[in-house]
């Protein structure tokens, strides 16, 4: 076990593994090899974009409609020979039937041979023909049988060439294929003009545009065209026509990048461009750029630039991504990209997860907090145990009764810093967690709320809430809005009690122009706005009589008056309000209108504070801590700390509370929210954990030299290096709390006025930042990420939860 351990350890040698790793499956699986090729060229094309299609050559497609309107599939010949006539009066250079003239489609001879005039009379036509199964030798390519078109076995003249191509590695066109002794060309290779770039073997096709981007006509319409003499076919003369079937359902069909729908006719004007333009993929490089890119990968095993694995590859791969994209783009030069970005990839894998399995070895290794609290305990509840036999023998001993309630008050403390490691198992707060239109619950009393809300939602009258400040009056509003209706149109909300007098009458009402200083326009109020939707008005008790007799005059006949203006518009726009005050109180004080608020009081809806539906804190809390990051998980002293609050700020208040808690655990990063998160005001329990065991410990014995051997023991038999290493992050972490002064530092971690401990830890303290600052003189580099990288060893026994006043203690230092 520990061999495999050293070896697990030896990041060079995973890293040599993971890569042949990676090499062996490209060369068992060149499917695969295939497919990360065409997905890295796909990439280039995305940042080279498309190039501009050979305006020479020209294509006559047949598509659906043109098969329909001539009497159906297979097209008669005789319409070839009509098309062939027309395109002769025109010169082309080169006429391409790409259709496949079988033997096996009856046609009757005067149609074949009036065709077969046509052929003769232009003599620059080449129809196409079809080869069985494909195989190469070098690079000679052989096939053991062809399929001529039926008028190539009536006329030995007839000109024909195949239209096969391959499909391993991209679109491959053999040029010359030995069949039956004889050697039979390639469709675009008889069509092209370039003799030097069509005396290759083969050709990988290159497709740096859409075949739509060719000049093309459809049959039916050429034919019209042709008919009427029509000036635009004058343009064909010197030029290439292609004519094949375009139409899905009869046309066999790829795809490339630019196209999802590539008919053969488009394959072959793409590949007759490539070979007018020699821009079809040069693989003459392949097998080279496989050594070439293998022994960079395995000189990348080996040496380290920046001292990080990952981002040595990284800046690799970018710098291959780049060289690849350049020699692709200008040269046309394909390479083998899988030999690198797999391998390559595989290392970051290797070195990520061998990162993860050192991390894990080291939390192996180091007690966690949850087990050294439960070791503590065992121990002090066996000394309590022993001490209550004590007390047994000898009833008046009162310094063993004062053990007794010593230990009694720290196995208290002990159980609750247990609980604070411990969270609900997954899925058990989430019980019947309901979530209505943002309200989460799972209470009796909100149920209650809910089935109201569900009541009168459908209907247009106006609905008054009542509930304290935070209880989440606008969610309840908004949930009605989203019930009715009107969900389609507008749901707007307004504090009245944020705005002043004037402000709220003209936010609300809108206000004309000159109305008063500043009203350069008119402008839309918040009735308006809402025309047809939902106004939610929080606070109405905190308004003016003012503007309560405006608002009264919009529930009795929803007319609207804006500021400054002489008439009223009408408004259809449903009311919720909301009050956190006594209404019928400030009624009777005169302070409301007792009209508007029986207006207002159509329906009421009353929101129950949190600290009354307790059973909610829960699925709220855990909701919130969700919100904040998915991994957070609330501990179960903190869940019980938060029922026992009573929450005069209700929801909002709980919201903002686990926002804060949030931020500090993730700071050390907790994926577990503790009590010590949570704002002294709210908690009055011991925030026992181990930090504060053993700094308590270390006050106890004024942080003496034998103090970190004796905690130890006291604690459950700790190691020395872990007392120690909590220690010293005990010590960043007070250091970082007073913005890094020194003596209010080691004050704030003594906790008390005592010379002899302020002297001790003083003399650690000074150790501990001497020890960073003559390693930091060593460095010839001032980049945090590199130091931290050398600075490995203090970091490596270090608890996580210090880790992030490690690093501002050193971004300190090299500030200073």
């Amino acid at each position: 076990m520990k061999n495999i351990q050293s070896l697990l350890s030896n990041g060079k040698l995973i890293s040599l593994i993971s890569t042949t790793i990676a090499i062996l499956i490209l060369i068992i699986f060149p499917s695969l090899t295939g497919s990360i090729n065409n997905s890295v060229t796909s990439t280039f094309r995305t940042v080279g974009g498309s190039s501009s299609a050979d305006t020479n050559i020209v294509i006559v497609g047949i598509d659906d409609n043109d098969i329909r309107r001539l009497g159906g599939w297979p097209i008669k010949r005789s319409y070839y020979a009509i098309l062939l006539n027309y395109l002769s009066r025109y010169q082309p250079d080169k006429i391409g039937l790409e259709v496949f003239l079988s033997r096996r489609v009856s046609s009757l001879d005067i149609y074949d041979q009036l065709l077969l005039n046509e052929i003769s009379k232009t003599k620059n036509v080449i129809l196409a023909s079809q080869l069985e199964t494909i195989s190469s030798s070098d690079i000679i390519f052989k096939s053991d049988s062809i399929s001529y078109p039926s008028l190539r076995y009536v006329n030995d003249n007839v000109s024909t060439a195949h239209i096969n191509y391959l499909t391993d590695d991209g679109i491959v066109i053999p040029l010359n294929v030995s069949v039956n002794h004889d050697t039979e060309r390639a469709f675009a290779a008889s069509l092209t003009n370039n003799q030097d770039a069509s005396s290759n073997s083969e050709i990988t096709i290159n497709f740096s545009h859409s075949w739509e981007s060719y000049k093309s006509f459809g049959l039916v319409e050429f034919l019209q065209l042709a008919e009427s003499n029509d000036l635009l076919l004058h343009s064909l003369r010197g030029k290439t026509v292609l004519i094949g079937v375009v139409d899905p359902s009869i046309a066999r069909n790829l795809s490339s990048y630019f196209d999802d729908q590539l008919p053969g006719v488009g394959l072959h004007a793409i590949a007759t461009d490539n070979l007018n333009s020699g821009s079809f993929l040069n693989n003459n490089f392949r097998i080279a750029s496989v050594f070439f890119f293998v022994l960079i990968v395995l000189g990348m095993c080996l040496i380290k630039f920046t001292g990080n694995i990952v981002v040595d590859n990284l800046i690799l791969l970018t710098a291959l991504y780049a060289l690849s994209l350049v020699l692709f783009t200008l040269f046309k030069l394909q390479l083998n990209y899988a030999f690198f970005f797999l391998p390559l990839s595989f290392m970051i894998f290797a070195y990520i997860y061998n990162q993860f399995l050192a991390k894990d070895k080291l939390l192996s290794e180091s007690i966690d907090e949850k087990a050294i609290l439960q070791k503590a305990l065992h121990s002090k509840e066996s000394i309590l145990a022993q001490l209550e036999k004590e007390l047994d023998v000898s009833d008046s001993d009162s310094s063993v009764l004062e053990k007794i309630n010593k230990l009694k008050s720290e196995i208290g403390d002990l159980k609750n810093a247990q609980r604070d490691e411990e969270v609900e198992e997954e899925g058990a707060i989430n019980i019947e967690v309901k979530n209505f239109f943002g309200i989460i619950y799972q209470s009796s009393a909100m149920q209650k709320v809910v089935k109201m809300i569900e009541k009168v939602a459908s209907q247009s009258a106006t609905v008054l809430v009542l509930g304290e400040s935070g209880s989440g009056k606008e969610l309840v509003a908004n949930a009605i809005h989203q019930l009715s209706i009107r969900k389609a149109e507008p749901f707007i909300a307004i504090n009245c009690a944020a705005l002043t007098e004037t402000l709220l009458e003209s936010e609300l009402f809108g206000h004309v122009k000159g109305a008063f200083t500043n009203a350069v326009a008119d402008k839309k109020g918040m009735f308006e706005a809402a025309d047809k939707g939902t106004i939610f008005l929080d606070e109405i008790g905190e308004t003016n009589e003012t503007f309560q007799v405006k608002l009264l005059r919009v529930l009795q006949s929803g007319e609207v008056q804006k500021v400054g203006a002489t008439n009223t518009i009408y408004v259809d726009t449903r009311i919720v309000a909301a009050t956190n005050k006594n209404l019928k109180e400030l009624v009777a004080e005169k302070k409301f209108r007792e009209d508007l608020y029986y207006r207002l009081n159509v329906i009421t809806i009353d929101l129950p504070p949190l600290r009354e539906r307790k059973e909610d804190i829960p699925v709220l809390a855990a909701f919130f801590a969700k919100k904040e990051d998915s991994r957070l998980r609330i501990s179960r002293a903190v869940m019980d700390q938060l029922e026992k609050i009573e929450w005069k700020g209700n929801v909002r208040e709980l919201e903002s509370v686990i926002k804060r808690a949030a931020i500090f655990a993730k700071t050390e990063n907790r994926t577990i929210i503790k009590i010590g998160d949570l704002p002294e005001s709210l908690t009055k329990i011991d925030k026992s954990n181990l930090e504060s065991l053993i700094l308590s410990s270390m006050r106890e014995k004024q942080f003496s030299h034998t103090s970190i051997n004796e905690t130890g023991k006291e604690l459950g038999g700790l190691s020395r290096i872990i007392v120690s290493e909590n220690v010293r992050g005990i010590f960043f972490k007070h250091y970082f709390m007073n913005e890094f002064d020194f003596n209010k530092g080691v004050i704030s971690m003594v906790g008390f006025n005592d010379d002899i401990s302020i002297s001790k830890m003083t003399t650690k303290g000074n150790t501990y930042i001497n020890n960073i600052s003559k390693d930091l003189e060593k460095l010839d580099t001032s980049e945090f990420e590199a130091i931290k990288i050398k600075f490995n060893s203090k970091y490596k026994n270090l608890p996580q939860k210090y880790h992030h006043y490690l690093d501002e203690t050193i971004k300190h230092l090299l500030a200073d």
